[in-house]
């Protein structure tokens, strides 16, 4: 019988393929630097696990389709802009968001916690706060 593989979801991110395949992600500083230019992580679902204990230095946006902030423990404030307007909610865990894609997000640290992220790839965006 295969051994379980076990990792850090904050050191190896997943890569669910659309072939229905998983791939493991190993995360170094330039991951995500380079992320825009990586063809391979366009399509299907990236699962990052995180601490949520700084805030956030960009924005980001996912235009071809949501992503999934499930928050594990800790309190966070989200900074959504739409275009036409900025709000914010504040989610205490364990809540999840589910963000609409085309929507610019941020977000700031109320209690330092842990979330869970899954991501659809395709053409994210990022712009400076």
């Amino acid at each position: 019988m295969p051994s379980p593989e076990i990792h850090d979801p904050s050191e190896v991110y997943l890569h669910l393929h659309t072939d229905a395949e998983v791939h493991l992600e190993p995360v170094t500083p330039e991951f995500w630097p380079q992320i825009g230019d990586r063809s391979d992580l366009q399509t299907g679902r990236l699962i990052t696990g995180m601490a949520t204990d700084s805030d956030w230095p960009t924005w980001e946006m996912h235009p071809a389709g949501d992503e999934v902030i499930i928050l594990t423990a800790g309190v966070s404030r989200f900074h959504l802009d739409d275009g036409n307007d900025v709000t914010e909610h504040v989610v205490a865990a364990p809540r999840y968001l589910l963000m609409p894609k085309g929507v610019w997000h941020t977000m700031d640290v109320v209690e330092p916690g842990r979330a869970v992220v899954i991501t659809w790839g395709e053409g994210t965006e990022m712009r400076p706060r």
